[in-house]
């Protein structure tokens, strides 16, 4: 079993739900002005303010500012014009997917391209921007070229997703991949930025998703936090709207190179992970995520997500970036906190007591309402049921410190022992059961 959060909970203002921000779990929907039509986004803060990249469609990737999270500026194309050796080896203008790495004052934005979309015929190379200015940011922008491609018919990997992430120790690793054989790690070079042993790169596997046919996986994101690096990836299908089924799940290890386990000690690569964010309507198929610590030193998830109640293109689902802050249980597993874009929050005053009505989410599934009573007992009814409504389900409730522990009263009539421990905030918990499922509640 994960041990309880022991994390600090979002703080919302108490005001009144509307029904531009309807989400069946309050916040799921929230979104920020100009976060739409984002694919794959990596984001960073340089200085007051913050930068993100995405897939382009066409064109050299684009960029987006923002002062507060609460609207984004968009700026178009990294570069002008995609380089000429790029368009030679790829025949097309879409890049995929880039991702920043700082060096020093540097920024580096590796980035990735394909032949053809399903296939492995793919590139990753990066361009670099000695001067960045957030406020004239497609300004010092100079293409640095390949970096590692890879073959149809004679690599079983695929070049595409990368993603820098440097060490304690100084070095620098970049994973990457996509379906085929899974996800993988090779070593740069700091001083240059490219790949540190270009003749022999002996990239290392760490990542598959053995359960979903086809091996669907990609988009690693990778943070270090204590002893632990931590290896995030999606799960599932991507640009089919609200028929997309990504989902994103987490591994750690204490070495950047792996094996990265899951909670059970399962390696990533052997298929083991444990769930972090899953779809909830209309938030669909959140995924490609970036993770990233701001400067206040609170942890925050962006990725974007199929929102269902806009029309994209053939289908359902406009891609959206959403920035969720991301909480950790006290055994060091991340677990989703609250959006940043959630305008409208719950209530509840600053009330320690968790009495009163929760919205109650397991496994981003049914929202159902919990009342919790002040004799310590709370009761639990199911959401819009088919068929006639079912009597309540009881249960029993103690608050320890920042922990709201919930226990089901079974059929038999005694008390579950492996009840849930959650982190809580007054106005929002968090947390697994003994079974790895995330639990979330937010006061209506």
């Amino acid at each position: 079993m994960i041990a309880p959060l022991v994390a600090s909970i979002l703080t919302m203002a108490t005001v009144q739900t509307a029904p531009s921000d309807w989400s069946a779990f309050p916040g799921d929907g929230a979104a920020a002005i100009g976060s739409e039509h984002v694919h794959d986004p990596t984001v960073i803060q340089v200085g007051n303010a913050w930068v993100c990249f995405s897939t382009s469609g066409d064109g050299f990737a684009v960029l987006r500012t923002s002062k507060d999270l609460k609207s984004w500026k968009v700026w178009g194309p990294v570069l002008p014009e995609t380089p000429a050796w790029l368009l030679k080896r790829i025949g097309h203008k879409s890049l995929w997917a880039p991702d920043i790495a700082k060096v020093g004052t540097t920024l580096r934005m590796y980035y990735s391209a394909s032949e053809r979309f399903g296939g492995n015929g793919s590139v990753i190379g990066f361009a670099e921007n000695a001067s960045f200015d957030p406020d004239d940011p497609l300004k010092g922008w100079v293409d640095k070229g390949q970096v590692i491609e890879s073959v149809i018919g004679k690599d079983t990997f695929n070049a595409i997703d990368p993603e820098v992430h440097i060490a304690p120790d100084g070095r620098h690793w970049m994973y990457f991949g996509s379906y085929f054989a899974g996800l993988y790690v090779v070593e740069l070079d700091p001083a240059t930025g490219f790949l540190k042993n270009p003749a022999s790169p002996a990239p290392v596997l760490v990542a598959r998703n053995t359960g979903d046919r086809g091996n669907p996986l990609e988009a690693a994101a990778v943070c270090r936090r204590g002893e632990w690096t931590y290896l995030f990836v999606s799960y599932g299908l991507a640009a089919q709207g609200v028929r997309s089924t990504y989902r994103i799940m987490v591994g750690r290890s204490k070495s950047p190179t792996g094996p990265f386990q899951d909670a059970k000690g399962v390696p990533m690569a052997d298929g083991g992970a444990v769930n972090v964010l899953k779809g909830s309507p209309p938030m669909f198929a959140p995924g490609h995520s970036d993770v990233l610590q701001d400067s206040s030193g609170r942890w925050l998830m962006p990725y974007h997500f199929y929102d269902g109640r806009e029309y994209w293109g053939t289908q359902w689902g406009l891609p959206t970036l959403q920035i969720r802050e991301l909480l950790w249980s006290a055994d060091g597993w991340p677990l989703p906190g609250l959006p940043l874009e959630m305008r409208f929050g719950p209530s509840g005053g600053t009330s320690k007591s968790p009495v009163g009505e929760w919205l109650h989410q397991a496994d981003f599934g049914r929202v159902d309402t919990l009342e919790i009573r002040p004799d310590g007992t709370f009761l639990s009814y199911a959401a819009q049921p088919r068929g006639p409504r079912p009597g309540p389900t009881k249960g029993k409730w103690e608050l320890a410190g920042d922990l709201l522990n919930l226990h089901w009263v079974l059929s038999d009539g005694s008390v579950a022992q492996d009840g849930v421990q959650l982190a809580y905030g007054g106005k929002y918990y968090v947390g697994r059961n003994q079974n790895g499922i995330v639990i979330r509640g937010i006061r209506k």
